[in-house]
């Protein structure tokens, strides 16, 4: 790619420098270069930059913007012998390398594209079937213009700078398996943007204009304390690609320029009227529990005071009593009564809880934890309907009324769900004797081992997406035996569904049930619907993958102040979070027709 930008050395204008072969034919207008593992002799060009990779650009640029201008010297020892500015000539061998130009991103003809990733993944990078074509074996041509990772693929071992740089977050894990490290986009168009300054994943756009922010290469070291929506100055560096990323590796670690302020956001208006016609009802993944965790303040602030002490709280990830000692431990009592006393000492309410405990081991991903989900609720307001809990070892079923074997019971799962949280249903009153509800409390297989967006299979691996496709049957045929026996019947489904809203899991759930999602019901805007920042799943956006669904019945009265995503974690710092996820809330009318 040629740009209009130039590189200053004054040895630039001293004479004409002829090589054997160009840069713009080792890199070529495709993936992989043309001559790779071939032997190249008498290659000159300007080194940029300096590092564990040193930059060299074409002293003749050509006029093709899919081809580079500049390729990456791995080692240190090479660059310790030259400086930026030198001109060199070399010889050495073609691997895959990548392309080159000089300038700062977000300039004319220098613009990173929004939404698509690659020509490979048919305009849908979260489409099944996914895993169906390889950028390796099918080596497409280079459109920098339309596919973002096309575009970053044209400034492998650039040397760029990112002006007015936004954070989308505090530090995350990803696939080098050196971070946590900051993703961000620069001061370009984007697509996605939420209220906050985030990006937020939606269908059809995945926000391929955002990288990575890597370790500098002068041993400084990038803040750790920003927040969704910061801004940091200016950041020089080079584009590069390792562990299925791009990233840019700075000269120097930028500093934050300013700080998203207020740091979280008020409290919900969202409260229960203790009656039927508005019960407030959360739901909050925990991220793995335990008892005497440090957490519990911070986690019951959040109950208490942003969510006004809901009617009932839906729980996902509680650990057993003993925590991960893998102990033979299955209860979870210690882990749940921790949690409600110190809410009921905080906010006056007296709660009370239900799980059901599940055979050692066969349940939480950590062995000896025994991960599961639950109930913590209000018993002034509800309490369970005709209650006779089961346990994990009956099947449970929708009886004539409609009404469960077992309340609270797990709904008889297939070996789908083996090693898996299983889902917690209940039937529930309300203390005023008007309304009956059903609700139903899951976590679906997990999304880790993905490939990131930016990886070799097109589209990206979504691990487990099979599986939880299945679930999405087994789910969603509970809820619909449910409702045959009575369409009228108020249903609530909510929990970690470790899955987007417009993925077939979902998809295939919705059909089954005739639930409504309550975030479209609530008319929220689509890039304002964000639970979870995905940065260690690679992706560097905001998402959604925990949902509540209502019934017909219900979905009748929601309207648009009715249910919100109270951003108390994708909004803190670093060290101020209970949870990778936000809890959601909403008010509903589960009233007897």
């Amino acid at each position: 790619m040629k740009l209009l930008y130039s590189v200053t050395a004054p040895s630039l204008m001293l004479a004409h420098y002829a090589s054997a072969i160009t840069v713009a034919e080792i890199t070529g207008n495709r993936y992989l270069s043309p001559i790779r593992e071939s032997s190249l002799t008498n290659l000159t060009g300007l080194i940029t930059f300096t590092g564990f990779s040193t930059s060299i650009r074409s002293l003749e640029p050509d006029d093709d913007e899919s081809t580079s201008e500049s390729i990456g010297v791995l080692g240190f020892p090479f660059g310790e012998d030259h400086a930026v500015g030198d001109i060199v000539t070399i010889d050495g061998k073609s691997v895959i390398l990548g392309a080159s130009t000089s300038g700062i991103i977000g300039n004319k003809d220098l613009r990173p594209p929004t939404e698509q990733y690659n020509e490979l993944d048919h305009n849908d990078v979260f489409g099944v079937p996914n895993n169906v074509a390889r950028v390796s074996e099918m080596n497409p041509i280079l459109q920098p213009r339309k596919y973002g990772m096309d575009f970053f693929k044209s400034l492998s071992a650039e040397l760029v700078t990112i002006k007015n740089a936004t954070v989308l977050g505090r530090q995350a894990k990803d696939h080098s398996n050196t971070g946590p490290h900051l993703w961000v986009y620069g001061d370009w168009s984007v697509t996605g943007r939420n209220a906050r300054g985030g990006l937020t994943i939606t269908e059809g756009d995945g926000n391929p204009e955002t990288l990575i922010l890597f370790d500098p290469v002068d041993g400084t070291r990038n803040p750790n304390t920003t927040k969704l929506g910061d801004s940091l100055t200016d950041i020089t560096g080079v584009i590069e690609y390792e562990f299925g990323l791009y990233y840019i590796r700075p000269s120097t670690a930028p500093s934050i320029k300013t700080s998203h302020m207020p740091s979280l956001p008020p409290s919900s208006p969202i409260k229960s009227s203790g009656r039927c016609n508005a019960l407030s009802v959360a739901d909050y993944n925990l991220e793995d529990l335990a008892p005497g965790d440090a957490r519990i303040p911070l986690i019951v602030d959040h109950i208490a005071m942003y969510l006004g002490a809901p009617s009932i709280v839906f729980l996902q990830g509680v650990q057993d009593s003993s925590g991960p000692t893998d102990d033979g431990t299955v209860d979870a009592n210690l882990t749940l009564s921790d949690l409600t006393q110190a809410l009921t000492e905080r906010s006056g309410v007296p709660y009370d809880f239900i799980d059901i405990d599940p055979v050692n081991n066969a349940d939480g991903v950590e062995k000896g934890s025994n991960i599961r989900s639950a109930y913590i609720f209000n018993p002034s307001e509800v309490r369970l309907h005709n209650p006779n809990p089961g346990n994990s070892s009956v099947t449970n079923s929708v009886l004539p009324g409609p009404s469960l074997r077992f309340n609270p019971g797990r709904i008889d799962v297939p070996p789908i769900f083996e090693y898996c949280r299983k889902p917690l249903v209940a039937h529930w009153e309300t203390i005023d004797h008007k309304g009956t509800f059903f609700t139903v409390n899951v976590q679906w297989k997990h999304k880790d081992a993905l490939t990131t967006l930016q990886s070799d299979p097109r589209p990206p691996v979504n691990p487990w997406i099979d599986d939880r496709t299945a679930q999405a049957n087994v789910t969603g045929s509970f809820v619909a035996q449910i409702l045959a026996q009575d369409k009228n019947a108020a249903v609530i489904a909510a929990g970690d569904f470790n899955e987007y809203a417009f993925v077939e899991p979902l998809k295939r759930f919705v059909r089954i049930t005739g639930l409504q999602h309550l975030d479209v019901l609530s008319g929220i805007p689509e890039v304002e619907r964000y639970t979870s920042t995905s940065g260690s799943f690679a992706y560097g956006s905001q998402d959604q993958l925990a949902h509540m669904f209502v019934s017909p019945s219900i979905a009748k009265y929601v309207g648009k102040e009715d249910f919100e995503h109270v951003h108390v974690n994708t909004w803190a710092a670093k060290g101020d979070i209970a949870s990778e996820y936000d809890p959601s809330i909403a008010r509903l009318n589960v009233c007897k027709s």
